[in-house]
């Protein structure tokens, strides 16, 4: 918690901090540019790449964290760009006969670019240049907001310019990756080592199938919002659910800088003495985060995003006790995955998914927004409980 990683920590949380303001001032230009049908064709977007990002990922994220030290960048990175590749393809396939959208195309190719961005995220965390991370997250998010303005100035009335500043913004991002990657671990010479692709496999799977299925448990309520409610309904509910997560800034920051420690020192018992304490700091910083925005009038939330998002501190209400629970269990999942113990992470994610999909579908045609929030609490409860049960019980054995 102290010396590097307590540095590395609170920069990490001053530059999520920006990050959460940044994507603020986004969520207002959306909601004010293309209204609340534009805010959820942007969630739906989001949402379907982030699907596909979990296939990807599996040669892209964890993994390379994980073996960065262990084999080096190079026999890593040629099994991700061809991955990243042919995974984007397989996914905009389903989606294409799912869902014929006219931005398919598009989602193609940020699919890809987005590949290619984790990677270099995920090797600055294995080598533990947090700063390099952090430097990255922010941009990424700062371009695509000045990309917005700037298109704007063109006068367009589309949603589609969200699509193109993105695709635009992760171009930006990756030109800068790749001068940072150069000064990280030299250059990078495409090999393949069929012996690490296995290993690679094996890990990202699992840690994506847990990321998958954590995926379906938080967002599968976009989906039966869309089918019982409508479009609209869903873009002032993903509303909701930014703000109750950017909750999130403590936990996340302290959770990753945590994670890029156990992959380097081990699993010793000083590691899980400052899991418990990063826990304890998450709670209390996301409890006091939640307070304030609950004191917040709801007028305040119609005024930033307009008239029709007026009902958001009714869904930040809902969805608070679920919020608090994945601040306070955030660090014990990381710490589970830098120790390799993946599958505390993917029955986790499994209770998730099974009471989301319950609790949709009965109280989504009852209460409505209301309902999606509700479910999404007692979910983020449920799989709060299973990773702390593990934890004390592993941390008994010691």
């Amino acid at each position: 918690m102290f010396g590097k990683v307590g540095k590395d920590t609170v920069i990490t949380i001053f530059s999520r901090s920006a990050i959460v303001l940044i994507n603020l001032v986004i969520v207002m230009c959306i909601t004010r540019f293309w209204g609340a049908e534009g805010k959820g064709y942007q969630a739906l977007f989001i949402a379907n790449l982030g699907l596909i990002s979990i296939v990807t990922n599996i040669f892209t994220n964890s993994s390379i964290s994980y073996f960065v030290r262990k084999v080096g960048a190079s026999k890593l990175y040629a099994q991700a760009c061809i991955w990243t590749f042919i995974s984007s393809i397989l996914g905009i396939i389903v989606c294409y006969y799912l869902d014929r959208s006219s931005y398919l195309y598009l989602l193609l190719i940020t699919c890809i670019l987005t590949g290619y961005m984790t990677f270099h995220n995920a090797l600055y965390i294995g080598m533990q240049k947090i700063r390099y991370y952090n430097l990255l997250a922010i941009l990424q998010p700062l371009f695509l907001l000045i990309l917005i303005l700037l298109l704007q100035t063109f006068k367009t009335t589309s949603y589609f310019d969200y699509f193109y500043a993105y695709i635009i913004s992760l171009v930006l991002v990756i030109a800068i990756a790749h001068f940072l990657t150069k000064k990280v671990v030299g250059k990078i010479k495409l090999q393949l080592d069929f012996s690490v692709t296995k290993q690679s496999f094996n890990y990202g799977f699992q840690n994506e199938l847990s990321n998958f299925l954590q995926f379906l448990a938080s967002r599968m309520g976009y989906y039966f919002i869309v089918y019982y409610l409508s479009e609209a309904s869903l873009g002032i509910f993903s509303v909701g659910v930014a703000i109750s997560e950017s909750v999130w800034i403590f936990s996340r920051s302290i959770s990753m800088v945590q994670y890029s420690k156990i992959i380097k020192e081990g699993n010793t018992q000083n590691a899980r003495k400052g899991v418990v304490v990063a826990s304890l700091f998450s709670i209390s910083f996301s409890l006091l985060s939640v307070v304030i925005l609950l004191l917040l009038p709801k007028t305040f939330f119609g005024y930033l995003f307009g008239n029709e998002f007026i009902e958001i501190k009714q869904i930040i209400l809902l969805m608070s006790p679920g919020i608090l629970c994945t601040a306070f269990s955030t660090v014990y999942g990381h710490y589970f995955a830098a120790i390799g113990k993946l599958k505390i992470q993917v029955l986790k994610s499994l209770i998730g998914v099974v009471l989301t999909l319950l609790l949709s579908i009965l109280l989504i045609p009852i209460w409505k927004m209301d309902g999606a929030c509700v479910a999404n609490s007692i979910m983020r409860f449920g799989s709060a409980i299973v990773v702390i049960v593990y934890f004390i019980v592993l941390k008994g054995k010691d």
